[in-house]
This record gives structure tokens, sequence and C-alpha cells, in this order.
């Protein structure tokens, strides 16, 4: 842990599509521990910049708490592997987060959530711009991203203390769903059908964007077994699960992003089995790569859940060509086509084109 009084952070320069100058300065130079390594932000500041002017000053002690963004995944593994110093600093120490310039939708709302869920009563600030710092606290980041996603036993020993464990419920069973978010996120065709499928095997079907944090992690503890469809929920049972859980994640993509595949074997007790029963994979006329529709081969997925012990599959069916069909153009807006992958990369080499000519008007 380094107090350093007289600090500021200096938004910095792009250098490009995610690496920006930011950087956290003393009268001596660069602030240790204030590095930032995540997916979508890394940090190359400059050695000495000069003084930035006119800039917010924070008064009384403030914890330099690492990169805030408005991605619930994002969040969970690069904004809470500093937050164990608090333990150690006084009540009033304001949490100080940086996030990177256009960063999209206002970070606050999901920040803040998770933080209050841990039982922290801090003042809280997100900034992308420059700041100065009447006494500026920084420490080691022990969990995240610039950690491999990992987190060492100091952190899970936080964690544990601030979401404390509870008792397994044996034979409570739930899906943990993506069909709450709506057809323009990435989704699985015909998930409906396969809830139904667990719902007969004693699941309970669960949209973990209807629950609140606490909830969330309530059942996360609780529960024996657990199927999840890949998305940022993962990252919140891999910091809380406990031996003698068994659980999968039914992957949405061929490859599962190495964050999770990370983090789920970063706890004792046997790690969620990553089920790729991916068949085909369609995109509507959206540009983010994340919002591909799976379709899944029903009877690889079967076979991969009665492997890990999760169902039996004794009345398994598979959804008609017609259903998956149905519920792949749910996705589209009047006039819109579906497409493949190879479809798919020419549509967007054309919308560079055509968004570059009109920057360059």
């Amino acid at each position: 842990m380094q107090i350093t009084r007289n600090a500021f952070c200096f938004p910095g320069e792009r250098i490009d599509r995610i690496t920006t100058g930011f950087g956290v300065y003393s009268a001596n130079g660069l602030v240790p521990y204030c590095q930032i390594k995540t997916t979508n932000w890394r940090t190359r500041p400059e050695t000495v910049v000069p003084s930035v002017g006119k800039a917010p000053r924070i008064y009384g002690p403030t914890l330099f708490a690492g990169a805030a963004d408005f991605q619930f995944g994002f969040v969970l593994l690069n904004s809470l592997g500093r937050l164990w110093a608090l333990d150690r600093l006084p009540p009033e120490t304001t949490v100080f987060y940086a996030t990177k310039q256009l960063n999209g939708p206002n970070p606050v709302k999901v920040l803040p959530t998770i933080v209050r869920s841990l039982g922290l009563q801090n003042p809280i600030m997100i900034s992308d711009h420059a700041a100065y710092f009447d006494e500026l606290i920084t420490v080691p980041e022990i969990f995240g991203e610039i950690y491999d996603c990992r987190g060492t036993s100091e952190f899970y020993d936080w964690v544990d203390r601030r979401w404390p464990p509870a008792s397994l419920n044996y034979g409570s069973k739930v899906y943990l769903t993506r069909s709450g978010l709506g057809k323009r996120y990435g989704r699985f065709a015909c998930e409906d059908h396969l809830e139904h499928l667990l719902a007969a095997e004693g699941y309970d079907i669960v949209a973990p964007e209807s629950l609140t944090i606490q909830e969330q992690i309530a059942l996360y503890q609780t529960s024996e077994r657990l199927i999840f469809a890949e998305s940022s929920a993962v990252h919140l049972y891999s910091l809380v699960r406990r031996p003698g859980q068994i659980a999968a994640v039914i992957q949405r993509r061929d490859v599962l992003p190495e964050a999770i595949v990370s983090q789920m074997q970063d706890r004792d007790g046997a790690p969620p089995i990553a089920i790729n029963a991916v068949q085909e994979t369609f995109w509507p006329p959206l540009r983010g790569d994340h919002l591909g529709i799976s379709i899944l081969d029903f009877d690889l997925l079967r076979e991969g859940l009665v492997e890990a012990d999760l169902i039996r599959g004794n009345a398994w069916v598979a959804p008609s060509a017609a259903q998956v069909e149905d519920s792949i153009n749910k996705s589209l807006e009047p006039g819109q086509k579906i497409m493949g992958l190879e479809e798919r990369n020419e549509w967007l080499r054309h919308a560079r084109a055509l968004r570059r000519n009109a920057q360059a008007a």
C-alpha cells in the first residue's frame, strides 16, 4: 500500500482502439499500482506529463480502484481487485474509478450496485477526466484480467467475508437463461424449447437479470446443480461457487472466452464443464460479434449434460427445423435478412467502407 499526496490523474491521448496514455502521477513521476490491463482498455502512460491545470480535487483519503465500464462482466472482472484495501482504510475513503473516454453508456448504475452488494458504503467517483487527489492510496490488484482472470487466496478470503458462503440446498437445480434479454442480444435459437426440456428434468428456469445481486449470489451459492447459458452470470458464479456443486456452461460460441475458462477453474471444487454443441451461427445485420444466434445440436447437448450428471435425458426431443427457423427470424426487423459467417463478413466490410466515406466527407 502506498500513500501519495497531491497526486493527479491524466487521461492521456488515444493510442489505438484499446490503448490510451492514462496515468497517475506525483511530483516524482508515475504513481505505482495504477496500471490498467483489460480486454478493451490498456494504459501506456508517458513517464512524465506537465501539470493538468484546472481540474477537480478530491479531498481526504482516496483509493485508486482501477477501471470502470458499463458492462456487468467487465465490472466483476476488473473493478473488484483493489477493494480489499478498504478494510484497512477509514470509512470516509473515496473509491475512485477511471473510465476510458467515450466508453459507452454511463457506468454509474452497474458498478455501485455491485460495490454496495459487498457491504461497502464508501463514496464512489467515476471519471474520464483529469483530477487531483489530496491523499491517494494505491495498492496491488489481486484479481482480474491483469491477473489472467484469477485471484490470490487473499482476494477470495476477502470475497468470502463480504459475500459469506451459504449451505447447499441438495437436490436443487437451476438453469440460468438468456431468453429474458430480448431478441437483439446474442442467444440460442429455440432457447424456449431448451427451457421446456430442462424444466421437465426438474430445473427452475431463472433469468439472472431479474434478480438483485444478493439474490443471484444466494442462488449460486445454494444450488446443487446449475446450467448456464454462456453469459456474464458465469463470472459472478465463479466468484462464489463452492465444492459439492455440479455446473455446466452451454457455449454460444465455438470457443469459450479465455476470461471465462480461466476464472471457472480458480476456486476449490469441480469447475463448471463447458459444453460446445454449437452447430452453426447466424447474425442479424448488427455489428457486434456477440450478437450471434447459435444453432445448437440438441442431441450433442443432451450427451454432454447426461455425461455431466446434470440430466437423465430420457424424454429429450430436439426442436424441429421449422421451430429453429422461426426462432432465428424473430431477431429480424422488417426487410432485414439473417446472415451466415461469410455473408456477414462481407456486410461488415461494406459497413466499414460506408463509415469511412462518411467520415471523410
